[in-house]
């Protein structure tokens, strides 16, 4: 007759998977906001990333010179280290929400973001024709801020209420105390610096998610 104890060390050993575990990346139970919470700061974080680019290396074609070539290096270095991190630490934690109401949010988030990128074509126009040519790098970079924080407004993150707010209120002040060459310098090197670096607190937050790595028996048996 077999015993409990026999019948139990019979049973086939369950491998221990990323869905078994209380961190687990995959999170059926997050409410709609908190899964595009994630979704945006993985997806959002590339976007940033990207501009950021833009902005580092438009600000380094400002400055001209010898510096351009060492601060275009540097600002590229900076960025594609950013991506290869995000790349290698964020895989999986933040896959699209289902749901009608994760489809609710992807269309709020859809149309704020064509809303900004058609805003950041039509304000360079504008103070190009009032005369001010020198300001179409801040108002590009202001439109940035409404954005960031409507999407704290829709999925909570605190982040991005702070930096918001300061490429909302940033661009007017760097107008009202810069220009011509210093005022494309100031705004490019400021935005990318606080893209970029919001971009990798959104990646770090996500690699947080992932859960251990459990040490197998056999590797535990080898450090013994």
């Amino acid at each position: 007759m077999t015993t409990n104890s026999e019948a139990i060390s019979a049973m086939p050993a369950q491998p221990i998977s990323s869905t078994t575990q209380p961190h687990a990346i995959k999170a059926p139970d997050l409410t709609p906001a908190a899964a595009w919470s994630r979704r945006v700061r993985r997806i959002g974080g590339f976007i940033q990333a990207a501009f950021a680019a833009f902005w580092l290396i438009r600000a380094s074609l400002a400055i001209g010179g010898r510096a351009e070539d060492v601060l275009i290096a540097v600002s590229g270095v900076a960025v594609i280290g950013v991506f290869v991190y995000a790349i290698r630490v964020t895989a999986g934690t933040a896959p699209r929400p289902a749901g009608p109401g994760g489809r609710r949010i992807e269309r709020l988030v859809t149309l704020a973001t064509i809303i900004e990128l058609v805003a950041a074509f039509v304000l360079p126009v504008i103070v190009i024709a009032a005369g001010h040519s020198d300001w179409v790098l801040p108002s590009i970079v202001i439109t940035i801020g409404p954005l960031l924080l409507y999407l704290d407004h829709l999925v909570h993150i605190v982040r991005y209420r702070i930096v918001g707010w300061a490429l909302t209120a940033g661009p007017v002040i760097l107008v009202a105390a810069v220009s011509g060459k210093s005022l494309a310098v100031t705004t490019g090197f400021a935005a990318g610096v606080v893209l970029l670096g919001t971009a990798t607190a959104g990646f770090r937050d996500l690699a947080r998610l992932r859960p251990a790595r459990v040490s197998s028996p056999a590797g535990l048996s080898a450090k013994a």
